[in-house]
């Protein structure tokens, strides 16, 4: 029985199989014969246990006995267990069946009854279970391919299939036990999800080509899908869609080819031909690519698409007419072929016609032949075999071209060394080079195989005539010019360096330095004349003899072929005929003719030269004396003595002259005008030199010197005299505007004078040798700017007139002692208010004699320009002045006080002589009481006056100021007459209080009379005076007239014996009613003087004319009448006349706010009409003699009101119309502004003009507005309207006006030419209508340029600008739309502003400008590098700083920008990760030196070597931390020293990306170091520590060759994105936490938003996290 189950136990699947039908015929010989098994219940239970003995097998068979889970299993083989245990399954009760059906068969063996249900329900249910698994495993297998498929947009059905499997592969119950009934639901769960899963993946697919915009890429796409094998896809239609669309691109290609077939777009740099086929080839793939894909397809599916005969179909029929297309060209380009055969037999030289130029005659066709050649047969078309045959001479014909291109090259430069001066001497030796040449021109083709003799016989004859040029050269320039500029520095002037000198002095130097530049001048022209001589000579040899005798050839004119005289002489003798003599002879005379024109220019140089001597001589000077002008100055010539000489002394002044005091100015001697003639001799004596100097030609009679003639002119008989002469032509020896030379032959010739100045004597130095020779004195002295600049040195003194006069005039401040009239100054000083005292004389001398110091002190030179002002004189003069004042005001002081002392002593005597007059009567007694009374009035004055005048005598004698000798001695004797008048006093005084009872009886009678007197006036003045009653107010103003005479003389005589009883001591008797009336009369006269007044003076307005009325004079009358009415006394205003008075006033008081508001400029004629016919009084305002009194005859005040509002109402209404025209006045100023844009002229407006045209606009529309709602606007209403809508309408249209300019400059730059507008036709084509619009609606504002006018003249703006606005909004839609393509494909350009990427899209055929806008696209590249011949050829890029990255592939920027920009950024992260991994292995290397390293790579690499330096030494320090207990103490040691030398580095001299490097790597390393400092006081002793984990890592992986990240458990790739040398955020622990939360996020493809208040460095922390990571981070607001 054993054998019969231990496969059960022991067995695998096969031997289980083979066991089955052996078990069950063990089975049945125990149902059979068993005594005890042999029941129903035995045997079920044993075939149950067999059941479960087979389970647990098939469990341990899937599970590899319980080594390998279900999900950690291959799905292939795993799902062929399954499939062996329901075959196992299968085959138990087969067998079983088997058995029973052959038992039943056997009646005598024992049936097999039993439950079938109990035996193999167990087992049916677990190979259930295992189909469901077997399910979900092939499900998983068929959706796997999505977790590996890369079409956009899977990602999510990947997500949702990993998470699904992930759920059930973390169930933790067996799959496999049967009993679990959640996998049941599980199972479910898991279907459903992948149902949906299959139909996200549908609805994915439908979307994606729901818009097929390429027929490859949709091809390519639903290969993918394809791949995916999911059975649900519904791939048929999607097979229908793409032939569809691939059909619109066959006919899109048909469209193209049809439209541009005559004219086809050629690709830069291909030739024409190749450029066409390239062309068709390039339509014919476009076709080619999707069909190539559409035969790789299911054929299964392409048989069930419907269209793929018509697309067969078709796609045959364009591509045959493509290919036609290409051979149709090829066939073309074979012809041409032939054509450019010809251009090898041309000559190698051509000539220009016109300018007689040669060029090498190299047909550019051959270069494109061999350029088409070249292309075609890399395109693999037919070449023809001659073609080969010319490719293979390409070389020899292009070294050809270059050396026959250098030899025109070396011919101009040879023909360039040809002074110009030397050129028609030198022309023989020019056509004989020419006639070497000649072959070129003629015989010699690319095809000859003589060329190289050709161009070795060129360069021969060209080394020949180079030697004759140098060796004429050597001469000219080494030994005639080099005597020239040797003459140049001849000095002919000199001007002092020291001290100034006086004229006599610089004059004297100046005809010594001339005498002794004269002889040195005369001599150095003596050496250029024999060194031209020279010259001249060896070009007249230099000319060969076979040039002479070279036959001319047909064409060639006499000039041409000329022959020199010496090669004339060197002719082999043949028999001449009559023609050639003459001929010969014709030539011989133009080349002498030459000659002398050679010797004459140089004699011409030299006369500049000796021009030149003088020039600057003159021009030394001049600059000296207006230079001096720059640093004139204070100075003392005496501090200068010790330096006298000295070369480092600044120039300063020339001429001496000194400064004097000429009343009443202060002058300089000798005077200004002196100081120029002096000058002016100097220059004369300068020009005589010249005098000296020996013009060419008298001394050597070989030497033949004339000026060129006409070559068609014979020569008179006397040209040759006129050769010797030195005769300027041409203005340079002569002035001919003076001197005009008259030559035999010329008529109607005249000479005119020469300036007087110039012919006036001059010093000569000539001496009786030479006098009878010509000199170049005439030629010097007549030209143009030798007579400027001695005009201008005439001038030159006299111009520092304004600074000498400032000079002079510092002393101005001192002017007062001279130029105020004495006199007159004292006189004003003594009527000053208050008077002066002593003390104020006093601080006016001391005053002088501080001037007289601060004289003494002044500088004793002062520098004005070229003249030293010495100030001597002037100072004592000055200081003779300030002693005149000090004895001025000594003098006045004397005579004041001596006034005042004479005043003291006269008193004295007068009141001595009063009181010594003898007393007889009453006027003695007055006489002596009146001295006495004026001795008391003036004791105290006396007293005071005593001391100031000693004092002033004290004054004068200690000041040295002269004072007569009597005055001296009385002012001694003054105090003593004053004590002894007083002493007399008391003796008078005590005599009259004895005798003064005798005279008191006269005064008492005549005071008893005067009493009767007043006593009858008071009776009169109150029965007839003016107060009277019962008078009217007129009558008593004139009785107050006569009782005013009565009373005046009453009170004088009450005046004068009111003294006498004072005199007497008696009592002064009082009138008391002589007082009261004086009051009364006071009172009377302020009361009707103040009535008459305003009687005559109201009474007098009535008669001013209306226009002349001055309403404000009588309003002040009014109110200051008033003003007096009201400060008369109370007891006045009682009075009839006061009344009368005040109700005059009021009453015209009140007509006066009328009067004032009818004759305001306001009142129009319609306004009076009002006025006349509410007072119903008319009024004749324009009548001459319309006085006041014809409007005060109207009832104003009784119509007060009404005239009022007249009056307001005209106010008002001026006031509109002035607001109104002053509108109009500005609108019809106000103009359009223009603006130039580009070359096109004045097409714009000008924006900030316009801005504020717009708001005076909407200020005049709010004036307007206010004008409207006025109740006074009748008059002007209809304007007021007119206006608003003009100016509403102005503002509409300024405004969509601007709006369309706006537009139309942002579209003008993308359609009107540029790369945007071949992209856009139908929008370029629209623009261009509009751009026409624009035109004319700018030419129509040019012709109206008022603002109102041009908008609302007619309705042209109203209606055109919203049309144009229209179409610029279309075009710029279309624009938006072609932007987005760009982007699309170039992403980056999506953080680039539309304005900018126009300008980007427009430049694109110059990939230079692309310049300008890198970092608009990359982090840190602001430039690339080109390459120096191929134009377009990116070789490097770089940063700001500036570091440079070669790029490791060059880029060539052709073709669309979005693409080679996008090459370029991949190249450019291939280039970043190539130096990266250099850094790597140097890192690496053995011989590392971290110094050496740093300055080696860039600063980001540099950067990044460091951070890959730390991580791997503190990475292998941690590892070995637990072996090496020292090693984590030397590596932070390590990092410290690291740290050390790179801040050593710092405090030595850098460059500024230096320094900002250094400093940044210092940043970055002091994380590192602290860092690694922190772990090792925390004792982290594992990398696989979280301390160490957490930090941001660096590796670079030799393996994957990337350089990687880690932060925590998250890795990224370095992007590579070039960074350049940039500072880096100092980081801190926070910093720390942003980059690990940042990192887990990136890591689960989720975001991250730093989240903080503003300025805490959240941007700066993430961008600083980009550039750790090598990305390309953009900061914008959301």
């Amino acid at each position: 029985w054993k054998n019969f189950f231990q496969p059960l136990y022991k067995g695998d699947r096969v031997s289980m199989l083979k066991a089955i039908p052996g078990l069950l015929n063990a089975i049945r010989m125990i149902n059979s014969y068993s005594r005890f098994y042999n029941t129903p219940e035995r045997i079920t239970a044993l075939f149950i246990k067999v059941t479960n003995q087979m389970i647990t097998a098939c469990k341990n068979f899937l599970t590899n006995n319980g080594y390998d889970k279900i999900w950690d299993q291959e799905p292939g083989p795993l799902m062929e267990k399954f499939n062996a245990c329901q075959r196992l399954n299968k085959e138990y009760q087969r067998c079983f069946q088997r058995t029973k059906l052959k038992l039943e068969e056997l009646p005598d063996e024992q049936p097999f009854d039993f439950s079938e249900m109990s035996i193999f329900s167990k087992f049916d249910t677990f190979c259930r279970r295992c189909t469901r698994l077997c399910d979900m495993l092939s499900m998983m297998e068929t959706f796997f391919a999505l977790t590996e498929s890369r079409i956009e947009g899977i990602e999510p059905m990947a997500a949702r299939y990993n998470l699904m499997v992930s759920t059930v592969k973390k169930k933790t119950y067996d799959v496999l036990d049967h009993r679990r009934s959640e996998f049941d639901t599980d199972y479910e769960e898991f279907k459903k999800g992948f149902t949906d899963v299959e139909l996200q993946t549908q609805g994915l697919m439908d979307q994606h080509f729901e818009k097929i915009t390429s027929t490859h890429n949709a091809l390519v796409l639903i290969k993918k899908y394809e791949k995916l094998g999911i059975p649900g896809l519904d791939l048929y239609e999607k097979y229908h869609r793409i032939m569809t669309h691939f059909l619109k691109d066959i006919e899109s290609v048909q469209q193209t080819y049809m439209s541009l077939k005559d004219d086809p777009p050629v690709v830069r740099d291909l030739p024409p031909m190749a450029g066409k086929i390239a062309w068709s080839q390039q339509l014919l793939h476009r076709l080619q690519e999707p069909m190539s894909e559409i035969q790789a397809s299911s054929p299964a599916l392409l048989a069930q698409a419907p269209d793929l005969k018509r697309v067969v179909k078709k796609y045959n029929k364009t591509a045959r007419v493509l290919l036609e297309f290409e051979l149709v060209y090829h066939q073309a380009w074979m012809r041409q072929v032939e054509a450019c055969k010809a251009g090898l037999q041309a000559s190698v030289f051509v000539q220009h016609p016109e300018t007689n130029e040669l060029f090498v005659n190299f047909d550019p066709l051959i270069l494109g032949l061999f350029r088409e050649a070249e292309v075609m047969a890399r395109m693999k078309l037919e070449v023809p075999q001659t073609v080969h045959l010319i490719r293979e001479q390409q070389l020899n014909f292009k070294t050809n071209q270059d050396r026959l291109k250098q030899m025109l090259v070396e011919r101009q430069r040879i023909r360039g060394k040809v002074p110009e001066i030397l050129a028609p001497l030198l022309e023989p030796q020019i056509r004989r080079l020419d006639d070497a040449l000649q072959p070129g021109l003629i015989s010699l083709t690319w095809m000859s195989r003589n060329l190289d003799d050709f161009v070795t016989n060129v360069h021969g004859t060209m080394e020949e005539f180079e030697t004759l040029i140098n060796h004429a050269n050597d001469l000219l320039e080494h030994r005639i010019y080099a005597l020239f500029n040797e003459m140049q520095d001849v000095m002919l002037c000199e001007l002092p360096s020291a001290e100034p000198w006086s004229l006599d002095q610089f004059v004297k130097h100046t005809e010594e330095l001339c005498e002794a530049g004269a002889s040195a001048l005369d001599g150095k022209s003596r050496l250029v004349e024999d060194a031209v001589l020279e010259l001249r000579t060896l070009l007249l040899k230099g000319q060969s003899p076979e040039e002479q005798e070279r036959p001319l050839s047909p064409g060639e004119d006499d000039r041409s072929s000329a022959p020199s005289a010496a090669s004339l002489s060197r002719r082999t003798p043949r028999p001449p005929g009559a023609a050639t003599l003459e001929r010969e002879k014709e030539l011989c005379e133009q080349l002498e003719e030459d000659a002398a024109e050679l010797v004459y220019r140089l004699q011409q140089k030299n006369v500049d030269t000796l021009l030149r001597v003088t020039r600057t001589t003159l021009d030394a000077i001049k600059r000296r004396v207006t230079l001096s002008s720059r640093f004139g100055s204070e100075s003392s010539w005496e501090s200068h003595s010790g330096s006298h000489g000295s070369k480092t002394r600044q120039q300063g002044a020339c001429f001496r002259t000194e400064v004097v005091l000429a009343v009443p100015n202060v002058t300089m001697q000798p005077a200004l005008d002196e100081v120029q003639q002096g000058l002016n001799r100097a220059a004369q004596t300068v020009l005589g030199t010249f005098k000296s100097v020996i013009q060419w030609g008298q001394r050597n009679v070989k030497l033949k010197i004339g000026a060129k003639k006409d070559k068609k002119k014979k020569r008179s008989p006397g040209d040759e005299a006129l050769q010797s002469k030195s005769i300027v032509r041409s203005g340079v020896l002569a002035d001919e505007s003076r001197v005009k030379i008259v030559l035999p032959g010329e008529e109607g010739t005249t000479s005119h004078a020469v300036q007087s100045q110039v012919t006036k004597s001059v010093v000569s130095f000539a001496d009786s040798s030479t006098s009878t020779m010509k000199n170049y004195h005439r030629n010097v002295a007549e030209n143009k700017e030798i007579l400027k600049m001695i005009s201008a040195l005439s001038t030159a003194i006299n111009s520092t007139k304004q600074e000498v006069t400032t000079a002079l005039e510092m002393y101005s401040v001192y002017e007062d002692l001279w130029k105020k009239e004495r006199e007159v100054t004292m006189k004003e000083f003594l009527e000053a208010d208050p008077p002066p005292l002593l003390g104020d004389f006093k601080a006016e001398i001391l005053r002088y004699e501080r001037l007289m110091e601060e004289i003494n002190e002044l500088s004793d030179c002062t520098e004005v320009g070229a003249i030293a002002l010495f100030c001597d004189p002037l100072k004592h003069a000055l200081i003779a002045e300030c002693h005149a004042w000090k004895q001025l005001f000594g003098r006045n002081v004397n005579a004041k006080y001596s006034v005042i002392m004479e005043d003291i002593f006269e008193f004295t005597e007068d009141c001595g002589k009063r009181l010594s007059r003898p007393i007889k009567d009453l006027d003695d007694i007055r006489v002596a009481m009146s001295a006495l009374k004026d001795m008391r009035g003036r004791e105290i004055g006396i007293d005071r006056d005593l001391g100031p005048v000693e004092e002033s005598y004290a004054l004068l004698q200690k000041h040295e100021i002269a004072v007569p000798r009597e005055e001296a001695e009385r002012v001694d004797t003054m105090r003593y007459s004053w004590e002894k008048l007083n002493a007399s006093a008391v003796v008078v005084q005590d005599h009259l209080v004895s005798i003064q009872n005798e005279y008191k009886t006269d005064l008492l009678e005549k005071v008893e009379g005067f009493g009767k007197d007043t006593s009858q006036y008071y009776v009169d003045y109150a029965d007839s005076g003016p107060m009277a009653d019962g008078i009217v107010p007129q009558e008593a103003s004139d009785r107050l007239s006569v009782y005013q005479v009565r009373f005046d003389e009453l009170w004088r005589k009450f005046n004068s014996y009111s003294d006498g009883e004072s005199l007497f001591g008696l009592k002064v008797t009082a009138y008391t009613d002589l007082q009261r009336i004086r009051k009364e009369l006071n009172l009377l006269q302020k009361l009707y003087g103040l009535y008459n007044t305003v009687n005559d003076t109201i009474d007098g307005y009535y008669d001013i004319l209306w226009a002349e009325v001055d309403i404000e004079k009588i309003n002040n009358d009014l109110l200051d009448f008033q003003n007096r009415c009201r400060k008369l006394p109370k007891a006045l205003k009682d009075w009839q006349a006061f009344n009368e008075l005040k109700q005059k006033i009021d009453d015209f008081n009140e007509t006066c706010p009328l009067l004032e508001m009818m004759a305001n400029k306001a009142m129009k004629e319609r306004h009076w009409e009002r006025i006349a016919k509410t007072t119903d009084h008319p009024f004749d305002v324009e009548a001459e003699n319309f006085q006041l009194r014809n409007i005060m005859e109207a009832p104003l005040l009784k119509c007060k009101e009404d005239i009022e509002d007249i009056c307001i109402a005209a106010v008002k209404e001026k006031d509109i119309e002035s607001k109104l025209k002053q509108v109009m006045l500005d609108w019809s100023t106000q103009e359009l502004a223009f603006g130039p844009f580009k070359n096109r002229g004045e097409l714009l407006l000008k924006g900030d003009v316009m801005a504020e045209a717009i708001t005076l606009m909407e200020d005049s529309l709010m004036i307007l507005s206010s004008l409207m709602s006025n109740r006074y606007n009748a008059p002007f209403k209809k304007d007021i309207q007119l206006w608003v809508q003009k100016l509403s309408n102005s503002t509409d249209i300024i405004e969509n006006w601007l709006q369309v300019q706006n537009l139309w400059i942002y579209l003008e730059a993308v359609f009107v030419g540029g790369d945007i507008a071949k992209q856009l036709p139908k929008e370029a084509k629209r623009f261009q209508t509009i751009d026409k619009s624009w035109v004319k609606i700018m030419t129509r504002a040019h012709e109206t340029t008022n603002v109102v006018q041009c908008c609302t003249g007619d309705e042209t703006m109203g209606q055109l600008l919203p049309h144009l606005l229209e179409q610029l909004e279309l075009c710029q839609k279309s624009l938006t739309g072609y932007l987005e393509k760009k982007r699309l494909i170039f992403p980056r350009f999506f953080f680039v502003s539309d304005p900018v990427l126009l300008e980007i899209l427009g430049q694109a055929s110059d990939s230079h400008t692309i310049q300008a806008h890198l970092l608009s696209v990359f982090d840190n590249v602001k430039t690339v590098d080109f390459h120096e011949k191929d134009y377009d050829r990116i070789t490097a890029i770089n940063s700001r700083e500036p570091e440079t990255i070669q790029l490791e592939k060059t880029i060539m920027a052709q073709g669309n920008v979005e693409l080679w920009l996008g090459q370029l950024l991949n190249t450019s992260k291939t280039s970043v990760h190539s130096v990266i991994r250099q850094a790597s292995h140097a890192i690496n290397d053995p011989s590392y030196e971290m110094m050496e390293f740093l300055g080696t790579f860039p600063a980001q690499v540099g950067i990044l070597g460091i951070q890959f330096l730390w991580t791997r030494d503190a990475q292998f320090a941690l590892t070995n931390a637990r072996a090496d207990k020292k090693i984590m103490a030397a590596t932070n040691q390590a990092f410290l020293e690291m740290l050390n030398r790179l801040i050593d580095k710092t405090l030595q001299p850098l460059t500024k990306i230096e320094r900002v490097k250094f400093e940044t790597l210092i940043t970055i390393h002091v994380h590192q170091r602290d860092i690694f400092d922190d772990l090792v006081k925390m004792h982290i002793k594992s990398p696989g520590d979280f301390e160490w984990l957490k930090q941001t890592r660096f590796y670079f992986n030799e393996e994957s060759d990337k350089t990687v990240i880690s932060i925590t458990d998250v890795n990224f790739e370095y992007q590579n994105e070039f960074l350049g040398c940039t500072d880096r955020l100092v980081i801190t622990p926070l910093t720390d936490r942003c980059y690990i939360t940042l990192a887990q996020a990136l890591g689960m493809a989720l975001g991250g938003a730093p989240a903080g208040p503003a300025g805490t460095g959240k941007t700066e922390t993430t961008k600083d996290m980009g550039k750790a990571l090598g990305k390309y981070v953009v900061v914008f607001n959301c």
